[in-house]
Protein backbone atom coordinates (compact mmCIF):
# COMPACT_ATOMS: atom_id res chain seq x y z
CA UNK A 1 0.00 0.00 0.00
CA UNK A 2 2.72 2.42 1.10
CA UNK A 3 4.30 1.57 -2.63
CA UNK A 4 1.53 1.86 -4.95
CA UNK A 5 0.87 5.49 -2.61
CA UNK A 6 4.20 6.77 -3.67
CA UNK A 7 3.95 5.55 -6.89
CA UNK A 8 0.78 7.48 -7.08
CA UNK A 9 1.56 11.05 -5.84
CA UNK A 10 4.88 11.06 -7.83
CA UNK A 11 3.20 10.59 -11.02
CA UNK A 12 0.70 12.95 -9.81
CA UNK A 13 3.14 15.43 -9.29
CA UNK A 14 5.30 14.67 -12.69
CA UNK A 15 2.81 12.94 -15.38
CA UNK A 16 4.38 11.44 -18.12
CA UNK A 17 3.63 12.83 -21.74
CA UNK A 18 4.03 11.37 -25.17
CA UNK A 19 5.78 13.57 -27.20
CA UNK A 20 8.03 13.44 -30.86
CA UNK A 21 11.31 15.52 -29.56
CA UNK A 22 12.39 17.71 -32.30
CA UNK A 23 16.27 16.38 -32.16
CA UNK A 24 18.37 14.68 -35.02
CA UNK A 25 19.47 11.38 -33.28
CA UNK A 26 22.46 10.49 -36.01
CA UNK A 27 22.96 7.13 -37.25
CA UNK A 28 25.37 4.15 -37.45
CA UNK A 29 25.68 1.27 -39.44
CA UNK A 30 26.71 -1.43 -37.74
CA UNK A 31 27.99 -5.00 -39.39
CA UNK A 32 29.13 -3.58 -42.27
CA UNK A 33 31.15 -6.04 -44.70
CA UNK A 34 34.70 -5.33 -44.69
CA UNK A 35 34.35 -5.26 -48.86
CA UNK A 36 31.64 -2.49 -48.58
CA UNK A 37 31.45 1.13 -48.42
CA UNK A 38 28.56 3.42 -47.13
CA UNK A 39 27.79 6.79 -46.86
CA UNK A 40 29.71 8.87 -43.73
CA UNK A 41 26.72 9.69 -42.83
CA UNK A 42 23.12 8.38 -42.78
CA UNK A 43 19.99 10.54 -43.04
CA UNK A 44 19.20 10.93 -39.42
CA UNK A 45 15.91 10.08 -37.57
CA UNK A 46 13.69 11.06 -34.41
CA UNK A 47 11.52 9.20 -31.97
CA UNK A 48 8.66 9.89 -30.32
CA UNK A 49 8.92 9.10 -26.79
CA UNK A 50 6.93 8.73 -23.39
CA UNK A 51 8.39 10.37 -20.43
CA UNK A 52 7.78 12.41 -17.26
CA UNK A 53 7.02 16.05 -18.06
CA UNK A 54 9.70 17.36 -15.62
CA UNK A 55 12.17 15.12 -18.10
CA UNK A 56 11.35 15.85 -21.51
CA UNK A 57 12.66 19.39 -22.12
CA UNK A 58 15.97 18.09 -20.79
CA UNK A 59 16.20 14.97 -23.35
CA UNK A 60 19.39 15.45 -25.96
CA UNK A 61 20.41 13.13 -28.75
CA UNK A 62 23.00 11.64 -26.28
CA UNK A 63 20.25 9.79 -24.49
CA UNK A 64 19.45 7.21 -27.59
CA UNK A 65 21.32 4.84 -29.69
CA UNK A 66 20.69 4.31 -33.02
CA UNK A 67 21.82 1.98 -36.14
CA UNK A 68 21.09 0.04 -38.71
CA UNK A 69 22.25 -3.47 -39.70
CA UNK A 70 24.14 -3.98 -42.46
CA UNK A 71 24.89 -7.38 -42.12
CA UNK A 72 25.48 -10.07 -45.14
CA UNK A 73 24.56 -7.27 -46.99
CA UNK A 74 26.49 -6.58 -51.01
CA UNK A 75 26.59 -3.89 -53.48
CA UNK A 76 22.88 -2.02 -54.34
CA UNK A 77 20.32 -0.29 -52.82
CA UNK A 78 18.28 -1.09 -49.36
CA UNK A 79 15.69 0.19 -47.23
CA UNK A 80 16.92 -0.92 -43.61
CA UNK A 81 14.99 -0.63 -40.16
CA UNK A 82 16.51 1.50 -37.65
CA UNK A 83 16.70 0.17 -34.27
CA UNK A 84 16.47 2.77 -30.85
CA UNK A 85 17.20 2.33 -27.37
CA UNK A 86 17.40 4.84 -24.70
CA UNK A 87 20.79 5.48 -23.18
CA UNK A 88 18.83 6.71 -19.89
CA UNK A 89 16.62 5.71 -17.52
CA UNK A 90 15.23 9.15 -16.49
CA UNK A 91 11.82 10.01 -15.96
CA UNK A 92 10.73 6.80 -17.07
CA UNK A 93 11.98 7.31 -20.42
CA UNK A 94 10.56 5.05 -22.98
CA UNK A 95 10.33 4.76 -26.97
CA UNK A 96 7.06 5.14 -28.66
CA UNK A 97 7.61 5.34 -32.76
CA UNK A 98 10.96 5.67 -34.39
CA UNK A 99 10.57 8.61 -37.27
CA UNK A 100 11.08 7.16 -40.03
CA UNK A 101 11.30 3.30 -39.10
CA UNK A 102 13.36 2.84 -41.83
CA UNK A 103 16.30 4.62 -43.49
CA UNK A 104 17.62 3.99 -47.48
CA UNK A 105 20.88 2.61 -47.17
CA UNK A 106 22.96 2.77 -50.79
CA UNK A 107 25.96 0.22 -50.96
CA UNK A 108 29.68 0.11 -52.90
CA UNK A 109 32.34 -1.45 -53.53
CA UNK A 110 34.72 -0.59 -51.21
CA UNK A 111 38.01 0.34 -53.09
CA UNK A 112 41.54 1.57 -51.52
CA UNK A 113 44.43 3.44 -53.80
CA UNK A 114 47.50 5.64 -52.70
CA UNK A 115 47.67 8.91 -53.64
CA UNK A 116 50.34 11.72 -53.16
CA UNK A 117 49.93 14.21 -50.78
CA UNK A 118 50.29 17.90 -51.72
CA UNK A 119 51.38 20.84 -49.56
CA UNK A 120 49.39 23.90 -50.59
CA UNK A 121 49.28 27.04 -48.87
CA UNK A 122 46.69 30.14 -48.77
CA UNK A 123 47.44 33.61 -48.43
CA UNK A 124 50.67 35.18 -48.46
CA UNK A 125 53.25 36.34 -45.14
CA UNK A 126 53.82 39.94 -44.85
CA UNK A 127 55.69 42.26 -47.78
CA UNK A 128 59.11 41.60 -45.37
CA UNK A 129 58.54 37.93 -45.39
CA UNK A 130 58.71 34.80 -47.99
CA UNK A 131 58.06 30.92 -48.02
CA UNK A 132 61.62 29.15 -47.54
CA UNK A 133 61.88 25.34 -47.56
CA UNK A 134 58.71 23.18 -46.99
CA UNK A 135 58.57 19.22 -46.02
CA UNK A 136 55.56 17.01 -44.81
CA UNK A 137 56.25 13.93 -42.89
CA UNK A 138 54.76 11.71 -45.43
CA UNK A 139 54.98 11.14 -49.43
CA UNK A 140 51.38 9.17 -49.94
CA UNK A 141 48.53 8.47 -48.09
CA UNK A 142 45.78 5.65 -48.76
CA UNK A 143 41.84 6.97 -49.25
CA UNK A 144 39.76 4.44 -49.06
CA UNK A 145 35.51 5.07 -50.11
CA UNK A 146 33.28 3.83 -52.53
CA UNK A 147 34.25 3.16 -55.64
CA UNK A 148 33.50 5.91 -57.70
CA UNK A 149 34.38 8.71 -55.28
CA UNK A 150 37.80 7.22 -55.19
CA UNK A 151 38.09 6.99 -58.55
CA UNK A 152 38.19 10.38 -58.34
CA UNK A 153 40.76 11.61 -56.21
CA UNK A 154 43.87 12.40 -57.52
CA UNK A 155 46.07 14.03 -54.77
CA UNK A 156 45.60 14.75 -50.79
CA UNK A 157 45.85 17.86 -50.03
CA UNK A 158 47.36 19.22 -46.56
CA UNK A 159 46.03 23.30 -46.63
CA UNK A 160 48.09 25.31 -44.26
CA UNK A 161 47.21 29.14 -44.10
CA UNK A 162 50.17 31.90 -44.21
CA UNK A 163 48.69 34.58 -44.56
CA UNK A 164 50.54 37.57 -42.25
CA UNK A 165 52.52 35.06 -40.81
CA UNK A 166 56.14 36.05 -40.00
CA UNK A 167 57.08 32.80 -38.00
CA UNK A 168 57.98 29.32 -39.18
CA UNK A 169 54.79 26.67 -39.30
CA UNK A 170 55.37 23.42 -37.25
CA UNK A 171 52.20 21.32 -36.46
CA UNK A 172 49.85 18.30 -37.86
CA UNK A 173 47.33 19.20 -40.50
CA UNK A 174 44.59 17.40 -41.82
CA UNK A 175 44.82 15.35 -45.68
CA UNK A 176 41.79 16.42 -47.80
CA UNK A 177 40.88 14.16 -50.87
CA UNK A 178 40.60 16.25 -54.40
CA UNK A 179 40.07 15.67 -57.38
CA UNK A 180 41.99 16.70 -60.81
CA UNK A 181 40.16 19.99 -60.32
CA UNK A 182 41.21 20.67 -56.64
CA UNK A 183 37.19 19.78 -55.32
CA UNK A 184 37.07 18.20 -52.46
CA UNK A 185 35.72 14.31 -52.84
CA UNK A 186 33.95 13.95 -49.97
CA UNK A 187 32.81 10.76 -47.76
CA UNK A 188 36.08 8.92 -47.61
CA UNK A 189 39.21 7.71 -45.48
CA UNK A 190 42.52 8.91 -45.78
CA UNK A 191 45.18 7.32 -44.04
CA UNK A 192 47.28 8.80 -42.44
CA UNK A 193 44.09 11.49 -41.01
CA UNK A 194 46.90 13.62 -40.92
CA UNK A 195 50.32 15.03 -41.39
CA UNK A 196 53.36 16.71 -39.64
CA UNK A 197 54.16 20.03 -41.65
CA UNK A 198 56.93 22.35 -41.76
CA UNK A 199 56.70 25.51 -43.52
CA UNK A 200 59.67 27.99 -43.39
CA UNK A 201 58.87 31.52 -43.14
CA UNK A 202 61.99 33.58 -43.39
CA UNK A 203 62.42 37.44 -43.43
CA UNK A 204 63.15 38.58 -46.00
CA UNK A 205 63.78 42.65 -45.92
CA UNK A 206 65.24 43.88 -42.91
CA UNK A 207 65.50 47.83 -41.64
CA UNK A 208 67.68 49.78 -39.78
CA UNK A 209 68.52 53.86 -39.57
CA UNK A 210 71.18 54.93 -40.90
CA UNK A 211 73.13 57.99 -41.26
CA UNK A 212 73.59 60.20 -44.69
CA UNK A 213 77.19 60.48 -45.61
CA UNK A 214 77.65 63.12 -49.13
CA UNK A 215 79.71 62.00 -50.92
CA UNK A 216 81.82 65.04 -52.54
CA UNK A 217 83.48 65.23 -55.83
CA UNK A 218 86.33 67.53 -57.09
CA UNK A 219 87.89 70.38 -55.19
CA UNK A 220 87.45 74.20 -54.22
CA UNK A 221 89.16 76.93 -56.34
CA UNK A 222 92.88 77.60 -54.89
CA UNK A 223 92.85 79.14 -51.48
CA UNK A 224 89.20 77.53 -50.78
CA UNK A 225 88.71 74.93 -48.48
CA UNK A 226 85.29 72.34 -47.33
CA UNK A 227 84.77 73.43 -43.99
CA UNK A 228 81.68 71.04 -43.91
CA UNK A 229 78.97 69.63 -45.24
CA UNK A 230 75.30 68.79 -43.85
CA UNK A 231 72.05 66.85 -45.05
CA UNK A 232 68.76 66.68 -44.71
CA UNK A 233 67.39 64.42 -43.67
CA UNK A 234 70.37 63.60 -41.58
CA UNK A 235 68.65 59.92 -40.74
CA UNK A 236 67.06 57.71 -42.61
CA UNK A 237 65.68 53.97 -42.27
CA UNK A 238 66.79 51.35 -45.40
CA UNK A 239 65.29 48.26 -46.03
CA UNK A 240 67.04 45.69 -47.40
CA UNK A 241 69.46 42.12 -47.22
CA UNK A 242 70.35 41.01 -43.84
CA UNK A 243 73.95 40.83 -44.91
CA UNK A 244 73.60 44.59 -46.15
CA UNK A 245 71.56 45.76 -43.22
CA UNK A 246 74.01 44.32 -40.76
CA UNK A 247 77.25 45.12 -41.89
CA UNK A 248 75.84 49.48 -43.48
CA UNK A 249 76.86 52.32 -40.81
CA UNK A 250 75.99 55.13 -43.36
CA UNK A 251 74.61 55.49 -46.62
CA UNK A 252 76.16 57.56 -49.50
CA UNK A 253 74.44 59.79 -51.71
CA UNK A 254 75.50 60.39 -55.45
CA UNK A 255 78.19 62.90 -55.84
CA UNK A 256 77.97 66.57 -55.23
CA UNK A 257 80.35 68.65 -57.64
CA UNK A 258 82.15 70.61 -55.92
CA UNK A 259 85.28 71.54 -58.51
CA UNK A 260 86.24 74.99 -58.65
CA UNK A 261 83.88 76.29 -55.83
CA UNK A 262 84.01 79.69 -54.09
CA UNK A 263 81.10 79.78 -52.45
CA UNK A 264 78.44 77.11 -50.59
CA UNK A 265 77.10 74.66 -52.90
CA UNK A 266 73.21 73.60 -52.15
CA UNK A 267 72.67 70.44 -53.89
CA UNK A 268 69.53 67.79 -54.03
CA UNK A 269 71.06 64.64 -55.24
CA UNK A 270 69.39 60.87 -54.51
CA UNK A 271 71.10 58.41 -52.42
CA UNK A 272 73.07 56.14 -53.60
CA UNK A 273 71.44 52.62 -52.71
CA UNK A 274 72.71 49.07 -54.12
CA UNK A 275 70.80 46.77 -55.49
CA UNK A 276 67.82 45.10 -53.61
CA UNK A 277 68.12 47.88 -50.85
CA UNK A 278 64.90 50.46 -50.58
CA UNK A 279 64.07 53.34 -48.52
CA UNK A 280 61.07 54.48 -46.45
CA UNK A 281 59.86 57.75 -48.17
CA UNK A 282 61.70 59.88 -50.34
CA UNK A 283 65.39 58.68 -52.29
CA UNK A 284 66.42 62.82 -52.66
CA UNK A 285 68.15 64.53 -49.78
CA UNK A 286 69.68 68.17 -49.62
CA UNK A 287 73.31 68.38 -49.05
CA UNK A 288 74.59 71.56 -48.11
CA UNK A 289 78.62 72.28 -48.73
CA UNK A 290 80.35 75.04 -46.85
CA UNK A 291 83.24 76.42 -48.74
CA UNK A 292 85.05 79.42 -47.09
CA UNK A 293 88.38 81.39 -48.02
CA UNK A 294 91.66 79.17 -46.96
CA UNK A 295 93.76 81.17 -44.36
CA UNK A 296 97.28 81.67 -45.37
CA UNK A 297 99.96 84.19 -45.03
CA UNK A 298 102.71 85.53 -47.75
CA UNK A 299 105.67 87.76 -47.52
CA UNK A 300 105.49 91.11 -49.89
CA UNK A 301 108.75 92.96 -50.97
CA UNK A 302 107.01 96.68 -49.69
CA UNK A 303 108.35 100.14 -51.67
CA UNK A 304 108.78 102.32 -48.37
CA UNK A 305 108.05 105.85 -49.12
CA UNK A 306 108.63 108.95 -46.75
CA UNK A 307 106.39 111.69 -45.46
CA UNK A 308 107.08 115.17 -43.94
CA UNK A 309 110.37 115.50 -45.88
CA UNK A 310 111.34 119.15 -45.29
CA UNK A 311 112.21 121.14 -48.36
CA UNK A 312 116.16 121.94 -46.77
CA UNK A 313 116.74 118.28 -46.41
CA UNK A 314 117.34 115.42 -48.40
CA UNK A 315 117.89 111.38 -48.23
CA UNK A 316 120.83 110.17 -48.54
CA UNK A 317 120.43 107.38 -50.95
CA UNK A 318 117.34 105.20 -52.15
CA UNK A 319 115.23 103.88 -49.41
CA UNK A 320 115.14 100.13 -49.39
CA UNK A 321 111.85 97.97 -49.70
CA UNK A 322 110.39 96.46 -46.79
CA UNK A 323 109.43 92.68 -45.95
CA UNK A 324 105.74 92.43 -44.94
CA UNK A 325 104.25 89.76 -43.49
CA UNK A 326 100.39 89.54 -44.63
CA UNK A 327 97.45 87.09 -42.91
CA UNK A 328 94.39 86.57 -44.09
CA UNK A 329 92.62 84.74 -47.15
CA UNK A 330 94.50 82.92 -49.22
CA UNK A 331 92.06 83.65 -52.58
CA UNK A 332 92.62 87.72 -51.37
CA UNK A 333 96.56 87.19 -50.68
CA UNK A 334 97.42 85.95 -53.94
CA UNK A 335 95.51 88.51 -55.71
CA UNK A 336 97.45 91.01 -54.03
CA UNK A 337 100.18 93.35 -55.14
CA UNK A 338 103.27 94.97 -53.36
CA UNK A 339 101.62 98.33 -54.46
CA UNK A 340 98.06 97.39 -52.75
CA UNK A 341 100.63 97.78 -49.60
CA UNK A 342 101.58 101.18 -47.77
CA UNK A 343 105.08 101.32 -45.94
CA UNK A 344 105.71 104.53 -45.18
CA UNK A 345 108.27 106.32 -42.59
CA UNK A 346 107.46 109.74 -40.95
CA UNK A 347 110.45 112.35 -41.37
CA UNK A 348 108.15 115.28 -40.08
CA UNK A 349 110.71 117.97 -38.66
CA UNK A 350 113.97 115.95 -39.17
CA UNK A 351 117.18 117.82 -40.05
CA UNK A 352 120.48 116.94 -41.03
CA UNK A 353 122.14 113.58 -39.65
CA UNK A 354 121.03 110.63 -39.09
CA UNK A 355 117.78 108.94 -37.65
CA UNK A 356 116.13 106.24 -36.42
CA UNK A 357 112.46 106.23 -37.56
CA UNK A 358 110.01 103.17 -37.64
CA UNK A 359 108.29 101.61 -40.84
CA UNK A 360 104.51 102.39 -40.95
CA UNK A 361 102.46 100.10 -42.75
CA UNK A 362 99.00 99.46 -43.43
CA UNK A 363 96.83 96.51 -45.49
CA UNK A 364 93.83 95.93 -47.08
CA UNK A 365 90.72 95.16 -45.51
CA UNK A 366 90.61 91.83 -44.58
CA UNK A 367 94.20 91.83 -44.33
CA UNK A 368 96.35 91.66 -40.77
CA UNK A 369 99.88 92.70 -40.93
CA UNK A 370 102.11 89.67 -38.35
CA UNK A 371 105.22 91.66 -39.04
CA UNK A 372 107.41 94.10 -40.77
CA UNK A 373 111.03 94.00 -41.51
CA UNK A 374 112.97 95.55 -40.62
CA UNK A 375 110.67 97.58 -38.07
CA UNK A 376 112.80 100.68 -37.95
CA UNK A 377 115.39 101.63 -40.45
CA UNK A 378 118.63 104.03 -40.08
CA UNK A 379 117.70 107.08 -42.67
CA UNK A 380 120.83 109.93 -43.36
CA UNK A 381 119.66 113.21 -44.43
CA UNK A 382 121.54 115.91 -45.49
CA UNK A 383 121.73 119.86 -46.03
CA UNK A 384 120.73 121.08 -49.85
Amino acid sequence: MAFGLWVFVTRAENPEQTKTLPIDIPVQAVNVPSDIAIPRELKPIRVRVRVEENVIDSLTKDDFQASVDLEALTVGAYERPVEVRELTTRGNLRIVEVLPPTIDVRLEQLLSKTVPVKLEMRGTPPADFSVGATEADSDTAVVSGPQDSVGAVTVAVALVDVEARTETFEGAVRLEPRNEQGVLVEDLNVDPATVDVKIEIEQRTFSRALAVSPQLRGVPRQGHNVVGATVEPLIVTVFGPRAFIEGATTISTQPVDIEDAIADVVRTVSLDLPSGVTIKGSVNVTVTVSIRPAPGQLTFAVPLTASGLSNDVSIVGALPPVQVFLFGPLPVLLELNPNDISASVDLDGKGGGTHKVKVNVSAPDGLEVRSVSPEELEIQLEQR
